[in-house]
């Protein structure tokens, strides 16, 4: 029995800023009404927004005429890749493509210049996927020319389409989840799609409240009015938000830095210091190892038999953690890299990358690190210093 949708027979639902409402019907029909208040916040970078139920799109216009076509997801398959080739970017190469759309004498060269605008065409025709991450809101946010910030959010919304990299701290609580529940437990979990149109599944990792929807609505339209609701709210806050300055975690880097002093002051041979920071990596857990054990109801005795036999053969085999670990021990063996504050949130948001999308186009220090980590894990290397590669 084919189940009605509260969708049959309409075409598109459009809300304007001022409130109005049209409802296009697939016989012809427009029905007009007004939902009693603006459509959007007079701050709001977004002037309407178009719902297409037929073929799973939001289409949203901003105040300055550029329209964002966005997918969207069903309430049961969040992560319809098809086959579909995906491409993590490092912020630097939104950049890049953001400049070869809006200032092309901003391009170095025209290979560079060719190869953008090819990998432009391929995500404009929906032939390769482009996800942004919560990083890149954060490094947009962040930006202080408000010209210079529209013009980089615009390409990353447009481009990405609203397909997300699922936020590396939940991928990362699921991959120890997995790996004690596969060891202890006998079984294996379903893993969350790391490329995803879910909602807000950027900010997956974090505890956030999101806005409530009535609960006497149908199912389907509740489900509908929360994916529309984060993405108008994402789209809107990268357009045209208030710039915000990006803080570094609180003592990382001197962390990371008195270590490696550690570990050039006591020298040793190779396999001592790959213990050594192995168990820094398993101290930097911390909490998320603890979490995980919690959850999946592992005893102290089989944490302990964990930490002790199984831990360093068991993070080798997740995709991102696995690579996470291998640079953390590449720049902690070598007291010549130059520690940044951004290191941390590079060396989640890259191995993340690179463990979970078929590439990653990515600065030159950390794609070298994520190469090395990959030849020394027995993986493909799927990491690129440019997208001319």
């Amino acid at each position: 029995m084919v189940t009605a949708s509260v969708f049959d027979g309409m075409s598109a639902l459009r809300i304007d800023r001022d409130g109005a409402m049209s409802v296009v019907f697939t016989d012809g029909r427009v029905v007009s009404a007004s939902i009693g208040r603006e459509g959007f916040q007079v701050t709001s970078a977004i002037i309407s927004s178009t719902h297409l139920p037929q073929s799973r799109q939001l289409h949203l216009q901003t105040t300055r005429g550029h329209n964002i076509v966005v997918e969207l997801p069903s309430a049961v398959e969040f992560a319809p890749v098809k086959g579909r080739t995906t491409i993590y970017l490092d912020q630097k190469d939104w950049s890049r493509l953001a400049n070869a759309i809006h200032q092309p004498d901003r391009v170095p060269n025209e290979r560079e210049q060719a190869a953008a605008l090819r990998l432009i065409e391929l995500a404009r025709r929906g032939e390769v996927i482009l996800p942004m991450c919560s990083a890149h809101m954060a490094e947009t946010c962040k930006q202080g020319d408000a010209e210079q910030r529209y013009r980089r959010a615009l390409t990353i919304v447009q481009l990405s389409a609203w397909w997300q990299l699922r936020d590396p701290v939940d991928l990362r609580r699921f991959e120890l989840r997995q790996g004690l529940t596969t060891r202890y437990l006998a079984r294996c979990l379903l893993p969350p799609a790391a490329v995803t149109l879910e909602p807000n599944a950027v900010h997956a990792g974090a505890q956030m409240r999101l806005p409530a929807v009535p609960t006497d609505l149908p199912p389907e339209l509740r489900w509908v009015i929360h994916a529309l609701t984060c993405i108008s709210g994402i789209v809107d806050t990268m357009l045209d938000g208030e710039h915000v300055a990006m803080k570094p975690v609180d003592g990382w880097t001197a962390d990371l830095q008195r270590f490696t002093e550690f570990l050039r002051d006591n020298p040793s041979g190779s396999e001592l210091k790959r213990r050594r920071t192995h168990v820094k990596f398993l101290a930097d857990l911390g909490g998320e190892l603890a979490a995980a054990s919690a959850q999946v109801g592992i005893t102290p005795e089989q944490m302990s038999d964990w930490y002790l036999d199984h831990s360093e053969g068991d993070v080798s085999h997740m995709p991102a953690l696995g690579l996470f670990r291998e640079v953390l021990h590449e720049k902690l063996s070598n007291g010549s890299i130059r520690r940044r504050n951004n290191d941390l949130v590079d060396m989640m948001y890259l191995s993340a990358g690179a463990g979970y999308c078929d590439h990653v186009v990515g600065e030159r220090s950390h794609t070298s690190h994520l190469a090395n980590a990959l030849r020394r894990l027995g993986r493909p290397n799927n990491v690129h210093r440019n997208s001319t590669r």
